[in-house]
């Protein structure tokens, strides 16, 4: 045998699978060349499979990680934060990330733009679901060409995701109902208004929140969802029909946003003194309002934490290692307690 010749050992395909941080279904597909593989993908497997049997060391002429964030546009300072915070990491070990605004409440639009992911090179994509038969049928379809898709803040009933970062939502609401019933005290009316029915978090946020006050306070009559789709404007009409229609109304809990347009209508009621106010995510606004006494609590997410656990889950997941997200912890800020808190 002549010194030069390079002996092949048989390797395994989950060995390949580690060494090319991909899932050992990949590598199935790239070894007997079938469909829905990426040309960077097929490249790291047939990499580390000449590695691995000859003894060599991995050529890493591959690009890094392409991440794609979907999030909804005009859906408050907390988004454009969460997004702001995406773009500051630009890229991230062998991943770069890109950050794009989609319409809201559009689950046609998102499912589309999710679609479109598996013809652009994009190897893992994160985003704020709405639980629509599209999304779903989105995701799955990802899903079949190898890209991994996160939940982010609000997630999804399929087992196609990967993960979902965020809080426990239904934990939120019921913290929310504790202090509400805590807070007022009180027999009486208290509203609930809602982002919309897309969102499944804030759908458990209002789970938690009724069950939370039905169990505790039942003297308090939480009625039927005013929904202010995440809108400014939107939110400030629906609360104006909140006061005028309930009588005694003793609370109001925002599950989403549109904080602005709530405590606006509050104020041209001239019932901020009257009415117990609960809402989600700190910001400027949010921050002025709690010092000023239009509203009572926020609860919080750290949006700059789940901006980094989704990239390193989506990373890890790509690069075939261990990854588990930790839940997000839910923040109480009062007027008392917000020194020294930052949005993030």
């Amino acid at each position: 045998m002549s010194p030069a010749t390079t002996l092949k050992r048989r390797v395994k395909m989950r060995e390949i699978a580690y060494l090319a941080g991909v899932a050992p279904a990949t590598v199935d597909r790239v070894l007997n060349n079938r469909q829905h593989v990426g040309a960077t993908t097929r490249q790291r497997v047939m990499q580390a499979k000449q590695a691995l049997e000859t003894g060599t060391q991995v050529v890493t002429s591959a690009r890094p990680w392409r991440l794609k964030v979907f999030l909804p546009d005009d859906a408050g300072p907390s988004t454009e934060f969460l997004a702001a915070c995406f773009q500051e990491f630009g890229s991230r070990g062998n991943a770069t990330i890109e950050c794009v605004f989609t319409k809201k409440m559009e689950p046609a639009l998102l499912s589309r733009k999710l679609r479109a992911c598996a013809g652009q090179g994009i190897d893992a994509v994160a985003f704020q679901a709405l639980e629509d038969p599209l999304v779903h049928d989105a995701v799955a379809a990802l899903a079949a060409h190898d890209i991994p898709a996160l939940g982010l803040i609000s997630g999804l009933g399929s087992a196609n995701l990967i993960g979902l970062i965020g809080i426990d939502n239904r934990a939120a609401g019921r913290t929310a109902g504790y202090l509400m019933g805590r807070f007022t005290k009180q027999a009486g009316t208290i509203a609930v208004i809602s982002g919309g029915q897309l969102y499944r978090a804030h759908e458990e946020r209002e789970i938690g929140f009724r069950s939370c006050l039905q169990q505790n306070f039942p003297a308090t009559n939480v009625v039927g969802t005013y929904c202010g789709y995440d809108d400014i404007e939107q939110t400030y009409e629906q609360t104006l029909r909140v006061i005028e229609a309930q009588t005694n109304l003793i609370g109001i809990y925002n599950v989403g946003a549109g904080n602005e347009g709530l405590i606006r209508a509050l104020k041209k009621a001239d019932v901020t003194d009257e009415i117990i106010t609960i809402g989600h995510n700190l910001s400027a606004r949010t921050k002025q309002y709690l010092l000023e006494g239009s509203m009572d609590i926020v609860m919080h997410q750290n949006m700059r934490l789940a901006a980094s656990q989704a990239v390193t889950a989506m990373i890890a997941h790509l690069e075939n290692r261990p990854f588990v997200a930790d839940i997000l912890p839910v923040e109480v800020i009062t007027r008392e307690n917000i020194a020294g808190i930052t949005f993030g």
